[in-house]
């Protein structure tokens, strides 16, 4: 039935970037034809035989040999398939709004996992408040502990938005949204190096780094760890070594304020911001 080869094509979407069929939101004559069909009946199949689990869907996907091939470029590849339809390699993936502020709480281990309840209301610059009609009543308050909940329980107002959320292509809440458009835009940048929430997450990064190692090459090191899930390669941590001796050679700042740099660094990756 078509419900469910709706569902097994929106969860291959999710993983991939793209589902089989493109035109996830339209599988009539007006929309494109799957790329491989065959599949996709069968994952709408084991959705069914998988009690409509998809927990069960995700694993099958991410244990799958297409999902955990290369992203790495073939000139002869591109040649016969450009848009990569018949899945030669990984289409590298920025991380949706949502998954990057979670992934940044999780760096900083301040992520609140727990399930349900109201919404919540992160902090927002004054700045941004500033352009409301009624700056001191357009946002609500939430304890620090409830601001760092998942993103899908972060206050939705499309009047006011939560910068970081809104600047890396969070979805229009207006109208049906089939699939995340995925910018590169200077905003984002600027967002991630400047905004009053990558700078105190950077802060949170470092004081976590700083009790958990006993000198700074060891925090570097950890913090390569967690940001690209993979032991940290001498290289970088020798580039991150110069970058924090500078900062406190050249610059005058402290041990803690240079790791904290380091940290904003860090978290600026692209091994951090794209799935590859």
């Amino acid at each position: 039935p078509a419900t469910w080869r709706v569902a097994a094509n929106r969860i291959w979407q999710h993983h991939f970037g793209r589902g089989l069929v493109r035109t996830s939101n339209d599988f009539g004559k007006l929309g494109e034809a799957a790329t491989h069909p065959e599949l996709l009946d069968w994952l709408a199949c084991e959705l069914l035989a998988r009690g409509q689990s998809w927990k069960a869907m995700h694993r099958l996907l991410v244990t799958s040999a297409t999902y955990r091939m290369a992203s790495d470029d073939r000139p002869d590849a591109r040649a016969v398939d450009p848009r990569n339809d018949l899945y030669w390699r990984f289409d590298r993936r920025r991380l949706t709004a949502e998954e990057l502020r979670d992934s940044i709480l999780a760096m900083t281990g301040q992520l609140r996992l727990e399930l349900g309840g109201p919404s919540v209301f992160p902090p927002i610059p004054a700045e941004v408040l500033a352009t409301a009609s009624k700056p001191e009543e357009a946002w609500g308050t939430s304890t620090p502990e409830q601001a760092a909940r998942r993103s899908l329980y972060v206050h939705v107002k499309r009047s006011l938005q939560e910068p970081l959320l809104a600047v890396f292509d969070r979805a229009d809440t207006d109208a049906s949204c089939p699939v995340r458009f995925a910018t590169v835009q200077p905003t984002q940048a600027l967002t991630m190096l400047n905004g009053d929430f990558a700078q105190q997450q950077a802060l949170a990064f470092a004081q976590r780094l700083a009790a958990a190692a006993p000198d700074q090459t060891a925090r570097l090191a950890l913090g390569l760890a967690l940001v690209t899930q993979r032991p940290a390669r001498s290289a970088d941590l020798e580039r991150l070594e110069r970058l924090a001796s500078d900062l406190q050679r050249e610059f005058g700042r402290t041990e803690l304020e240079a790791l904290q740099r380091c940290c904003l660094v860090l978290l600026n990756a692209n091994e951090f911001l794209f799935l590859d």
